[in-house]
């Protein structure tokens, strides 16, 4: 019962992160890559099958794994600076928002913001 609850799950998950071909396209025009971790169509047992080709590549797997671990790193540190500078930009917007009109008014005082005479 809960192998099938599970296999449901999974197949749930994949139809919701399927993404359309034109959105598909639209990202990688943007953000091209030719990292095979990044294509839509990808497989982990044919991508794991390259690592290892072999049983005897295998006694590579620490080095597979710390180059992974690497990548992931360098990853959540450019989310970390995106994310930082997304707070950062709305934080300056908010701060010239509440800074805006006393400025305009310190620079152009002759300015009159009422009704004409």
């Amino acid at each position: 019962m809960m192998e099938e609850e599970e296999l449901e799950f999974v197949e749930e998950l994949e139809a919701v992160l399927q993404l359309t071909p034109e959105v598909q396209l639209a990202i990688e025009q943007v953000f091209p890559s030719q990292d095979p971790l990044d294509r839509a169509d990808f497989n982990a047992v044919e991508y794991i099958n390259t690592l290892f080709p072999t049983e005897q590549s295998l006694a590579n797997i620490d080095e597979v794994v710390n180059k992974i671990r690497l990548k992931i790193r360098r990853l959540d540190d450019n989310i970390r600076t995106v994310v930082r500078g997304q707070t950062n930009v709305g934080q300056d917007g908010r701060q010239d928002k509440t800074g805006q009109a006393p400025t305009a008014a310190t620079c152009c005082p002759s300015v009159s913001l009422g009704p004409g005479p």
